[in-house]
This record gives C-alpha cells, sequence and structure tokens, in this order.
C-alpha cells in the first residue's frame, strides 16, 4: 500500500478523526456504523454501510493525445454505487482523504499520475492541509463562497505550492473569479453548454492568464472536438471514460487505535514518550493497560502510570498486549478460537527459546517475542474478518515475520508450521521439520495452560467499562 511519509500520515489521520469528532452526534439507523456525524449540522446522517469495506471512485482526465493525465477521485458510499451522493461535503472529503491515503494507496488509485480532489470550505481552511504537494490537484467546489477569508485560504495554499482547480466554473454568474489569479486549473462544465458559450468560456479564460483548462461533462464526440480546437487542454467525461470503483477490506475502525499502536511500534526508532503519547490518545486503552499489570500473573506492583507500564512491559510487550486487546475485544468470535490463539503464539515462542530441540531451519527464529507474534498473528484473519495479507498491509511487519505469516517461510515460518502441526495431529510433518516430537508436546500442554490463565483476565479487562481511573 501506497502512503503518506510516517508523520504527514499521522497528522492527516488526528485531522480526520478530529473532524469526525467535531462534526457530529447523529446516531446511525440499526445495523450501521456512524462514519462521520454532525453536531455542527444536526440534520445531517453520514453512514458506512459496510464498516469492513472502503470504496473510492475514479474518472479519467485525458490530455489533448487522448492519453491518461490524471484521475479525479470521487466519494462512493458502496461498491455499486454510480453516483457519490453527498449528503455533506465535509463527510465526502474526509472519507474521500481517509480511503485514499489510510487505506487503499494514492499511487494504488493513480499509479502516480495527479489525483484531482475535491475540497470542502473546512479542509480548505486548514492551516496545516497535511498532503503531499506532488501528485494532488486540490479541487474548490462549486458551492464555496470566495468571502475575504477563503481567497487568504487558496492565495496561501498556491503560495505554499500546491495546484489548485476550480470545479464547475461559469462566466458571468461565478463569483469565483476573483480566486483566478490563485488558480492553475479551471474546469468548466459543458454539458447542455451551447456550442458558442463553449468558445467563449476558452477565449475568456486564456485572456485572465489561467494555466490549464478541463473541459468536463463530455458526452458526444461532437462535443469533443469542440473543446479540442476551442483550445482546452484537459477533457472529462462518459464520453471518454465513466468513473469505476475502486475498494478494499479493510480492518474494523473500531480496532485502529491498538491496530496503529502495534504498527507503531514495528519502527524500531520510536521514543517512549511517542508510544505513551498513542496510548494516552485511548483513554480506555490507558485504563485497560493499567488493569493489564494489575493482574495475578504479573509480579509488578506500584505501576500507576502509562509511562511506567510501557517501560515495565518493553516495546515487544507492548505490542504484544495491544494485539491481545484486540483479540479480546472480539465479542462476535467464540472464546476457544482465541484461546486457541494465544496457545498457538505460546507455543511458537516456547519453541523459538527452546533452541536445542529444533530443526537447523527454526534455530534462526532467535527471538521469542517475535515468534510470539507470528504465531499470535497468523490467525488475525479469522478473528478480525479481514484477509491476512491486508491486515499485513496495515502493519510495517519485517520481512521474516511477513514471509513466516503469508508464505509459511523462513525460521518463523518453520517454527508456525509446527505449531500448527502440532495442532492438527501431523506428527510426521513435526519430524520432517526437525523437531523433537516429545519436546513439542510438553510445550503444547504449557502453552494451553498460560493460555486459558491469560484468556480469563484479558476477558475481564474487555468487559471492564473505563470509570475514569485509568487516563
Amino acid at each position: 500500500m501506497n502512503t503518506l511519509p510516517r508523520r504527514r500520515a499521522l497528522a492527516l489521520h488526528v485531522r480526520l478523526e478530529a473532524l469526525s469528532s467535531a462534526i457530529g452526534a447523529a446516531e446511525p439507523p440499526p445495523g450501521q456504523t456512524r462514519l462521520l456525524s454532525t453536531a455542527a449540522l444536526p440534520t445531517t446522517k453520514i453512514t458506512r454501510y459496510n464498516p469492513m469495506e472502503v470504496h473510492v471512485a475514479r474518472q479519467p482526465i485525458y490530455d489533448r493525445q487522448l492519453q491518461v493525465y490524471g484521475y479525479e477521485l470521487l466519494y462512493r458510499r458502496s461498491a455499486g454505487a454510480t453516483t457519490a451522493d453527498v449528503i455533506d461535503d465535509d463527510a465526502a472529503t474526509a472519507t474521500v482523504l481517509m480511503n485514499t491515503f489510510t487505506e487503499i494507496g494514492l499511487k494504488t488509485l493513480t499509479a502516480g499520475r495527479p489525483a484531482f480532489i475535491n475540497l470542502s470550505r473546512r479542509f480548505l481552511g486548514e492551516q496545516d492541509l497535511a498532503l503531499p504537494k506532488e501528485g494532488v490537484v486540490l479541487e474548490l467546489l462549486e458551492n464555496i463562497e470566495p468571502d475575504a477569508e477563503m481567497i487568504d485560504a487558496v492565495r496561501r495554499l498556491s503560495r505554499a505550492g500546491y495546484r489548485i482547480a476550480l470545479d464547475d466554473f461559469v462566466l458571468g454568474s461565478d463569483q469565483r473569479d476573483r480566486l483566478l489569479p490563485y488558480v492553475d486549473i479551471v474546469k468548466v462544465d459543458v454539458f447542455d453548454m451551447p456550442p458558442q458559450q463553449i468558445v467563449h468560456h476558452a477565449r475568456i479564460l486564456r485572456r485572465h492568464r489561467v494555466a490549464c483548462l478541463l473541459a468536463e461533462k463530455i458526452e458526444t464526440q461532437e462535443i469533443m472536438k469542440l473543446c479540442r480546437s476551442s483550445g482546452f487542454d484537459y477533457f472529462q467525461g462518459f464520453f471518454l471514460s465513466r468513473p469505476s470503483t475502486m475498494s478494499k477490506r479493510t480492518v474494523s475502525s473500531g480496532r485502529l487505535p491498538l491496530l496503529r499502536l502495534i504498527a507503531a511500534m514495528q519502527d524500531p526508532e520510536i521514543q517512549i514518550h511517542q508510544l505513551e503519547q498513542l496510548v494516552n490518545q485511548d483513554p480506555s486503552l490507558s485504563y485497560k493497560l493499567l488493569r493489564y499489570l494489575a493482574s495475578p500473573i504479573f509480579p509488578a506492583r506500584g505501576i500507576d502510570s502509562i509511562r511506567s507500564a510501557i517501560l515495565y512491559l518493553g516495546q515487544r510487550g507492548l505490542a504484544n498486549w495491544a494485539t491481545l486487546m484486540a483479540l479480546s475485544a472480539s465479542h462476535d468470535q467464540p472464546s476457544e478460537r482465541i484461546v486457541a490463539l494465544l496457545m498457538r503464539a505460546q507455543l511458537c515462542q516456547q519453541l523459538a527459546a527452546d533452541r536445542r530441540h529444533v530443526g537447523p531451519a527454526a534455530r534462526l527464529a532467535h527471538d521469542p517475542s517475535t515468534a510470539f507474534t507470528v504465531g499470535l498473528f497468523s490467525g488475525l484473519d479469522a478473528v478480525l474478518d479481514a484477509p491476512l495479507a491486508v491486515i499485513c498491509d496495515e502493519l510495517p511487519l519485517t520481512p521474516a515475520t511477513r514471509e513466516a505469516l503469508l508464505e509459511r517461510r523462513g525460521p518463523y515460518g518453520a517454527v508456525l508450521a509446527c505449531a500448527l502441526a502440532q495442532e492438527q495431529g501431523h506428527w510426521e510433518a513435526i519430524a520432517e521439520l526437525g523437531f523433537v516430537a516429545s519436546r513439542v508436546a510438553d510445550h503444547y500442554v504449557a502453552a494451553l495452560r498460560w493460555a486459558d490463565a491469560h484468556w480469563a483476565w484479558l476477558a475481564r479487562i474487555a468487559e471492564t467499562p473505563n470509570d475514569g481511573r485509568g487516563a
């Protein structure tokens, strides 16, 4: 997945989530998940119809040689939707940005060509837009009033290096002509426009020294020829190509704070204060982390802050705790499935630590904590209801971990293969992998005991509401 650089992506995430909180609290219909709500716009109700799938439509924009120049990215509620059906511009903008930059990936959608993205007034007013200047064209919607505040915002974005397009521009009746000195592309809606008006728009806009003209909503060959002969630079419309929707299955948004924490901990240079900030962003995480360390299975006492908890667990221990919490929060999963996954993770860890009784390939699995993570992640596809490849894409895992999870190869892949063989009773496979079957059986029994004890405590934490003591 192609995404923004780490810091810019985090900034975009924070801004989008802040917007989500700022624009509302409307409850969705039963069985649907609120995506963005609207306190500022109380009559609006925005819902995501399938919380495990995200969508972005794209429509090609062609140059004068009829080569694809770029794509306009469009909001879609579902894979089968053929129109944007936008109820709220802020929510639609936030959804397209989130799905483009944090889910599907900009390069996946545009193959490196410019992405034309419609921005609402609220996003244009952001002091730090946190979007890349390269490969993005900011489209100003036709309903944005060009008052002094908006003129200042567009001027600032232009000076910052962003390319800007005016959408659906109409001469004479469009007050946005005051923005023309700061825009790079003007889009003219030629649908139902008389031919002489198309020629007039091209001639007058050239006099205003507009760098590029784009004719949109072209639906016939005759209009296409007229737009080319009138001097338009770019062309878009059903005559050339209809929008197509790209979809991606993703992890439920309710588990994203945990997965973002897990992802951050894959960075070997991450600092303690950064982890502390990530945990503190979600009060329930803070509370549950301290509750976790209050378990009888830990000898630690006197841990009364998130920082001390992180120092006690260590980076790998914190990552495993976050993953365990994601599992224990899966109320729609049978407890036996999660206990079996905990047992597999612990078995992998014990096998990696037992260097004397493993095969030659597994001896290179020198980090038991990594083996635990491999075992734990190996069944997340069933627990989180998303393909394992999708889950791995959400997390910047090491090549060795990805190889083990997706291909069952490498030293940790050998450890995982042995654990799976033990679970399934394939004793010959255990021997072929070079493990001593009796030792594997002993580790299996010990891992089962550990998983039962661990799950009992985790389930209690997951079901205990945050009463305000932990954050």
